[in-house]
């Protein structure tokens, strides 16, 4: 294979360009975006039961739809909340679960269990959906235009850009509907034989059409129509509903009741900087470029814009192309640094003509690696970028040691054919070995489940993906352009010659003194575990983006207004802070998913939204998201008044929410709650909490119509003519649909009752004998209270205690300081409590990828005893992992990053990369003693021969680190710091360590 490459070198080298060709093409049309897209194993169920109380929600229909989740293959646990008239069910499946199979059958059991729920229960909504992201949100606000003009120049917009290719759909969010409202007088419908039941009726019956045939004679045949539908308000407002007996007068509609044309009520609605606004919320195709498409989409808003009055402000909320854009740009740019630096090295070390050949490696390596990425449907994002900077520095040390082996054998005099051949034949199996013990570290990554495992799934993909690049490329390119370049040389040092005399001295100490250098080397080990209980734990740090968010509860739970006039509250606070550019309040409801790992909001009158964009810059006050957040949340905590604001941070992969959160639980509300303020109470006395509270329901006041049914029966008043009769006065309800220029609208009959007194004086019409009778003849309204939310864990009354962290604690260590000297102060009878924060997702998810460095770590050993033929050996090798902790955990604690998930992971994929130049010195070793050397020797030869190339690179892969770090990402800074300072000391280490533990066990390595 290599002689043929070489032999058709014009082939080689035309095929080399073809794949850059291609390559270019495919980083151009491969999807690019800001995160991995996490196929979320969450659904929301929800189903509405009319006038119904909590009480009567939860019995009557959550606990039904709670035990026929419990059936669906792959369920791991339900959360649910019963309000008033509203059930909503969140169901979440283990991390393995077959989630396409799970919601099919999850659908299927919400069909079968719609029998078995009251009648009036609308019809069950299942959202499987939980990760359907926005790509675009604008708001179309005015101070002179409703909110049915703004909706109309939005339908407009959504009309024009749901045309664009790659555009899935456009909503219009916002759009508060008119609807006819028929507000019956209570006190001159009480004069009538009739009742609001039959006003719904009435309207309803004379609002039908019905085909009526045609009349057919001899020459023709014509249509007959009755016309019936109301073309007008008027119409409405005319409709006959009694007779008067007296005089034979008609009593129609406008005589006991205002009608008229208004926007719903009670419905969710937004704003934009305080001012009323309708979003236009677009989302875009998967698998495709949306960088290119979000081009077209701006160009045709732009069009779009000057088509609209002037006095309609446009602002654009969300727009991803743009940000992806930019951190695809910030990543690349990041790479291409690495390149630079990487190829710098590389010159410095092995000289202009060799490094040109050598360099080639990166570039190309890096060109297949985007083709087969667009080939396997892998996008360009931050976690893929972010595995090329990673795989950088190692692309171009398979192409130094064919090189070296070359270039060394060319300087003895072999001939320039030969030397390319032996030299890239004899490097062939340590380097295809050293190649594959590096994959096998990365596979076991790429099994990781959940939603974590799926959201760094592209980076041990990608790095395999490129490794496997860079062998092929050793050797078929580089040996084809060593042919072509190469000529005898000088031997070079690297100017590294002081270096090598003070590790040639370590050495020959290390082997003169073997128990002494184990002992130290042991005694560093040691010293790195007990250093790792400084290091602060961290699942995932937050996103450093312009955005944070707020979420809201009023708490009055069923109105609206009173949910409107807590924002205005928080808008004044936000006002007050030079650092937020804009902010856009939901109020009912959330705002539509503006990013991933946003958990979609439960709709609600009591709960609302703010999402700001911020500029840090602007106020200089604030170094981080993380700090300006915490004060904004104590200016809220102290300017607020009527409900909760928790300030909240955008975050990575799988979302936690409040860093501590435990939840408690029993069968007893009462108990439950009280245990939750005791556990706050105390949870407050701890350094470093803050915004402590819990997800308790408030209490809310209710009349209570207590009906005597002896003499309801008497004036034969049955229950039903009470519920259904009050229900329609108070809540309303739709009697028919008013069409008129292509729109629809409700017609809803209510009632003008306000008071307690005019509730007992409502004249309820019995069903049985026509007779109407006044309320308070014969039941009592009683004043009392209600629970406005029940909310349950796997069908335990549940209350969720919440606290977020200060800048500078650990909520591992907070925790650990609850569970431990907190929790027994709490009177736990009947009460369990559980804990479900940040440090349960790092115990869960580290242990994950712990396993995973075990499986890494035993597929190298046997890739490693087949080739060494020796038990021994291997474990020899292996030493350098322990070795890369010493440095991982030093640089970390050194630079103050903490222990993230992503720093845990960099010390995983240094299992596979340490090994290589401690392989590499094995082999050398073993080359040395088959040609007579002694152990002693052996091990100063092998040192010197695999100095330069093995601190090559080192140099390499760390330097081409080196833009992740000066990132200064919250994310990727953990990981490269690991990676850098773990490989660079575990090489140092390796250069002494290695041989003397060789020199100890060589005797058993035979």
């Amino acid at each position: 294979m290599i002689r043929i490459a070489v032999d058709n070198r014009k082939i080689t080298l035309f095929l080399a360009f073809m794949l850059t060709i291609a390559g270019l093409y495919s980083y151009y049309v491969v999807p690019k975006q800001d995160n991995p897209d996490v196929s979320t194993s969450v659904a929301m169920i929800s189903a509405v039961y009319p006038g119904a109380s909590p009480e009567n929600v939860q019995k009557l229909v959550t606990s039904k739809l709670e035990d026929k989740v419990e059936q669906i293959e792959g369920f791991d646990r339900v959360v649910s909340h019963s309000k008033n008239s509203l059930s909503i069910i969140v169901v979440y499946l283990t991390s393995d679960a077959d989630v396409d199979k799970a919601w099919s059958e999850l659908i299927y059991k919400m069909d079968e269990v719609k029998p078995e729920l009251p009648d009036e229960v609308t019809q069950i909504n299942v959202n499987t959906q939980m990760d359907d992201t926005a790509g675009i949100i604008v708001s179309l606000s005015g101070e002179k235009y409703s909110y049915e003009q703004l909706a109309s120049y939005a339908e407009t917009f959504k009309n024009e850009l749901t045309r664009i290719d790659g555009v899935s759909r456009f909503e219009v969010d916002g759009k508060l509907d008119k609807q006819v409202n028929v507000v019956i007088d209570i006190e001159k419908i009480n004069m009538l034989d009739i009742s609001m039941e039959d006003v719904l009726n009435l309207l309803k019956i004379q609002n039908v059409e019905i085909p009526s045939g045609s009349i057919d004679n001899k020459n023709s045949k014509i249509s007959v129509k009755i016309p019936g539908m109301y073309t007008s308000i008027n119409e409405i407002k005319d409709t006959i509903i009694s007779i008067s007996d007296e005089n034979g007068g008609a009593v129609r509609i406008k005589d006991i009741a205002d009608v008229s044309l208004e926007l719903e009520e009670g419905t969710h609605k937004f704003k934009k900087n305080g001012e009323n606004a309708v979003l236009l919320t677009g989302y875009f195709d998967q698998d495709k470029n949306i960088v290119i498409i979000g081009k077209e989409v701006r160009k045709t808003i732009d069009e779009l814009k000057d088509k609209v009055p002037d006095g309609i402000v446009f602002d654009e909320v969300l727009f991803q192309p743009e940000d992806v854009s930019n951190a695809v740009s910030n990543f690349m740019l990041n790479l291409i640094e690495g390149m630079i630096f990487v190829l710098i090295v590389v010159f410095i070390g092995i000289g202009i003509k060799n490094a040109l050949v050598v360099s080639t490696a990166i570039p190309l390596s890096i060109i297949i690696t985007f083709v087969v990425m667009n080939l396997m449907h892998i996008k360009v994002h931050q976690i893929s970028t972010a595995a090329l900077i990673i795989a950088l520095g190692i692309l171009v040390d398979n192409a130094i040691v064919v090189s070296d082996g070359i270039q060394y054998l060319i300087d003895n005099g072999e001939d320039k054919l030969t030397a390319v051949l032996e030299g890239t034949k004899k490097s062939a199996l340590p380097i295809f070995t050293s190649t594959l013990t590096t994959v096998v570290a990365f596979v076991p990554l790429l099994l990781l489940p959940g939603m974590v495992g799926e959201f760094i799934y592209s980076l041990p993909m990608v790095v395999i993906i490129a490794l496997s690049a860079s062998f092929i490329v050793a050797m078929i390119v580089t040996p084809t352009l060593a042919y072509i370049f190469f000529k005898p040389s000088e031997k070079r040092k690297l100017g590294l010659n002081r270096l090598y005399n003070i590790f040639n001295k370590l050495l020959i100490k290390g082997l003169n003194n073997k128990r002494s250098t184990l002992f130290i080397s042991f005694a560093a080990l040691l010293g790195t575990i007990l250093l790792i209980y400084q290091l602060g734990l961290q699942f995932f740090p937050y996103i450093d983006k312009n955005v944070l968010y707020i979420d809201m509860n009023a708490e009055i739970s069923s109105d609206l207004e009173e949910t409107e006039k807590l924002t205005t509250q928080v808008e004044k606070v936000l006002l007050n802070q030079s650092e937020i550019i804009d902010y856009t309040t939901a109020i009912g409801d959330g705002l539509p998913k503006f990013y991933l790992t946003i958990i979609p909001s439960i709709p609600s009158p009591d709960y609302a939204q703010i999402m700001m964009k911020i500029d840090l810059k602007k106020g200089n006050r604030f170094r981080s998201n993380e700090a300006f957040a915490n004060y904004l949340q104590e200016q809220l905590d102290q300017n607020i008044v009527g409900g909760t604001a928790a300030v909240k941070l955008l975050e990575y992969a799988e979302p936690i929410g409040a860093p501590v959160r435990i939840r408690v639980s029993g069968e007893s509300l009462e108990e439950v709650i009280k245990a939750s303020e005791e556990l706050q109470a105390e949870i407050r006395k701890i350094p470093g909490t803050m915004n402590i509270r819990d997800d308790a329901p408030n209490k809310s006041y209710e009349y209570i119509v207590d009906i005597n049914p002896d003499i309801a029966m008497y004036f034969g008043t049955t229950k039903l003519d009470v519920q259904r009769q009050v229900n329609i006065a108070l809540m309303g309800a739709e009697a028919t649909v008013f069409r008129k220029a292509g729109n629809e609208y409700s017609v809803t009959v209510s009632s003008n009752i306000e008071s307690k007194s005019q509730l007992e004086n409502l004249a309820i019409k019995s069903s049985i004998t026509g007779d109407k009778v006044l309320l308070k003849q014969f039941a009592t309204i009683k004043l009392g209270t209600q629970i406005d939310n029940i909310t349950r864990y796997n069908k335990d009354i549940t209350v969720t205690v919440f606290s977020d962290v200060k800048k500078g604690y650990s909520s591992v260590d907070i925790e650990n300081i609850i569970e431990k000297d907190v929790i027994k102060h709490i009177n736990k009878e009947d009460i369990k409590i559980t804990f479900d924060g940040e440090r349960e997702q790092i115990v869960e998810k580290f242990s994950n990828v712990g396993f995973s460095a075990i499986f890494a770590v035993l597929g190298i050993y046997i890739i490693l005893l087949l080739q060494f033929k020796s038990f021994a050996k291997p474990l020899i090798i292996l030493i350098t992992i322990p070795l890369s902790l010493i440095g991982s955990i030093l640089g970390l604690f050194i630079s103050r990053q903490p222990l993230s998930f992503m720093a845990f992971l960099g010390i995983v994929s240094l299992v596979g990369i340490v090994v290589n130049n401690a392989i590499l010195l094995i082999e050398y070793i073993n080359d040395a003693r088959l040609g007579g050397f002694s152990v002693y020797d052996a091990c100063i030869d092998a040192v010197e021969k695999r100095f330069r190339p093995i601190i090559l690179s080192t140099t390499t892969t760390v330097i081409g680190l080196v833009p992740l770090v000066l990132s200064g990402s919250p994310m990727f800074t953990p990981m490269a710091v690991s990676l850098m300072s773990g490989l660079l000391v575990s090489t140092l280490l390796t250069l002494v360590i290695i041989p003397v533990v060789y020199s100890v066990v060589s005797k058993y390595a035979e």
